[in-house]
């Protein structure tokens, strides 16, 4: 069975060793094998990568070499602050703007009201008591002010079904999850995002569904004994380093 949905994979920021400072060097080795997979979509500084802990000048510097790379259609930029907007829009990349301010509705649809039309939204519990649930979609698409996608964390199937029908058919609507994608897709997401493929593995799964969710869930048994979102994302640092040492020896 070959997988009818988007497949998302959260891209690794390297840092040099021993430091939270960019190696340019080594994530622009990363980046040039990973868009030579097949994956539908890559997010630049997102939460896997800890992008929150990047400066703006090294999200603006990551914008810079993924699009040098590969067409910005398969680019979303995750967004921490309004510079960060401002540069995925200069460089044609659709801003993927975290949901980390509202503390209500009313504050959340001022925020969805205040984005660019192309623009997607990330939501999370953890950045705040507000997320972008079946109501709230309901209430944005009312007004006018639906973001063109998200990317959604911690919905069950039942939410994902609920936020489809309140968002319309054509909706871009990504679980965070990617630990049952068949029943996300029948669920009603537009995708899933893989963080458990964030690293690159070489051979990269192909597109089986079989194939691909046995490789996730692989990966996932690891982070799942890990103790915190650093820890997971050291493992998935130290992983792709050392796909990207396999792959220069070969």
């Amino acid at each position: 069975m070959t997988v009818v949905g988007q497949i998302v994979v959260p891209a690794l920021a390297l840092r040099a060793p021993d430091s939270a400072r960019l190696d340019r060097e080594a994530t622009a080795r990363y980046a040039q094998r990973a868009v030579r997979t097949w994956a539908d979509a890559f997010i630049l500084s997102g939460s896997t990568t800890r992008g929150d802990q990047l400066t703006i000048e090294e999200r603006a510097e990551l914008l810079d070499l993924w699009s040098g790379l590969i067409p910005a259609s398969r680019l979303v930029a995750c967004c921490w602050c309004e510079e960060d907007v401002q540069e995925a829009t200069r460089h044609a990349i659709i801003p993927m703007v975290v949901m980390h301010s509202p503390c209500d509705d009313d504050q959340a649809l001022l925020l969805l009201a205040s984005l660019p039309p192309d623009a997607y939204v990330y939501s999370h519990p953890k950045y705040g008591s507000t997320v972008l649930n079946a109501s709230l979609t309901a209430a944005a698409r009312r007004r006018g002010i639906l973001p063109a996608g998200a990317k959604l964390s911690k919905i069950a199937t039942d939410d994902i079904t609920a936020i489809r029908q309140a968002a319309g058919p054509q909706w871009t609507l990504w679980d965070a999850s990617a630990r049952h994608i068949h029943a996300s897709l029948a669920a009603g997401a537009s995708g899933v995002v893989a963080t458990p493929l964030s690293h690159v593995p070489t051979p990269f799964p192909n597109r089986s569904l079989p194939v691909l969710q046995a490789a996730i869930d692989t990966t996932q048994k690891q982070l799942d004994r890990l103790p915190s979102r650093t820890t997971r994302s050291r493992l998935l640092h130290e992983l792709a380093s050392e796909n990207s040492d396999k792959c220069a020896a070969g």
